[in-house]
């Protein structure tokens, strides 16, 4: 029996986040006070001609708001992130945009690099004065660079995707401010070593031992999955800039599942670290695939257990405050925070409407309590 059973008692939480201390209490997170139950549509982040996914949103040294994102052309349709992303930089005056694309963060630079033909997944963080964009990178064999521009990828029929995605590795990007310039590296910052085929999709935060924990993922060889087992683990390092060394700790692990979880995002609070994880084979619980939970951890983030209050994001549906709703793909992927001064002031997610190529992200103010 999946685990909900034993918690649908429990008062089910459609979305997330809490930012006050009271109801920031020990291993008890409450989110559903500073959530909306209807977002606005006022609030979406898109491009005309780009999927977007993956928002981080921070204030920059000019006061203006600044959004490190995904993107990569519509004509590719979905799965084209793998092998035509790119981490793009808009502005704002607003938290909640409007948006307008400033440039290009990490462009394709030619697959003689090792990120050189895709970045995706970025993870921003500020720390002494400078800030830390973590991503995925990856290259492919050229073959994309001689196909339509309308070709799409595809996961199911093109060996080339899979190139593309054996060969992501962790990075990281290093600038003054956020307009700019950003130092990228020639080797990537987590590679891969022994079995692992592939590294990817890293968040970073920083502990109360000063100490910086990194989460992330790879794909291990395993003869019951063609296509590997995805696999996510720890790091720490006492600078942004590493090195790694891994905790030899599973980050959140399911007995029966190739593939435990997705699109985290973790962070700290009055000692205590949480996580939202995309229950990515709807293994944790009854509902629908895709959906969010919440798990917490008391020492520094090294072991995880589902939280009182489990269930963080249901996925199917998002209802927006004109009265209109939309059936979705993917409901909250790549979750990320607007913070200021380390508390959590909103929640950016990345949306796939159901039976569409086209995704936005949208920012959701957090109530006050």
């Amino acid at each position: 029996m999946k685990m909900m059973k034993s918690v649908q008692s429990m008062v089910l939480i459609t979305l997330l986040i809490s930012v006050s201390s009271t109801v920031f209490s020990q291993n008890d997170l409450n989110f559903k006070e500073l959530l909306p139950e209807k977002f606005d549509k006022k609030n979406i982040i898109q491009e005309e001609d780009y999927n977007v996914w993956g928002t981080n949103i921070l204030k920059g040294k000019d006061g203006k708001y600044h959004a490190i994102y995904s993107r990569w052309p519509k004509s590719r349709g979905h799965h084209g992130w793998v092998t035509h992303s790119e981490i793009a930089h808009a502005v704002s005056n607003h938290l909640t945009g409007p948006y307008k694309f400033k440039n290009l963060v990490l462009p394709a630079r030619g697959n003689e690099f090792w990120d050189g033909d895709c970045t995706h997944n970025p993870h921003v963080i500020e720390y002494d004065g400078k800030y830390y964009l973590y991503h995925m990178g990856n290259r492919g064999s050229g073959y994309w660079y001689n196909t339509p521009n309308d070709r799409m990828p595809s996961i199911k029929d093109d060996k080339e995707w899979w190139v593309n995605r054996n060969n992501q590795r962790i990075g990281v990007a290093v600038a003054d401010d956020l307009n700019g310039p950003w130092k990228r590296f020639d080797e990537p910052l987590i590679d891969v070593t022994g079995d692992r085929w592939m590294t990817s999709t890293p968040t970073v935060s920083k502990r109360t031992d000063g100490k910086f924990l990194m989460a992330y993922k790879y794909v291990q060889a395993d003869p019951k999955h063609k296509n590997g087992k995805v696999i996510h683990v720890t790091a720490t390092s006492s600078s942004p800039l590493g090195p790694f060394k891994d905790t030899g700790i599973p980050f959140i692990t399911h007995p029966t599942a190739s593939f435990a979880c997705d699109d985290h995002l973790e962070w700290l609070h009055n000692g205590n670290y949480y996580c939202i994880a995309k229950d990515s084979r709807g293994v944790w619980s009854d509902y629908p695939d895709g959906s969010t939970m919440l798990f917490e951890s008391d020492d520094m983030g090294l072991e995880w257990k589902p939280a009182k209050n489990f269930l963080a994001i249901k996925a199917g549906e998002i209802k927006w405050t004109d009265g209109t709703s939309t059936s979705c793909q993917r409901t909250a992927d790549m979750p990320k925070f607007y913070m200021e001064n380390g508390v959590p002031k909103a929640l950016i997610i990345a949306v796939l409407p159901k039976e569409c190529e086209d995704s936005f992200s949208v920012v959701i103010p957090l109530q006050k309590d």
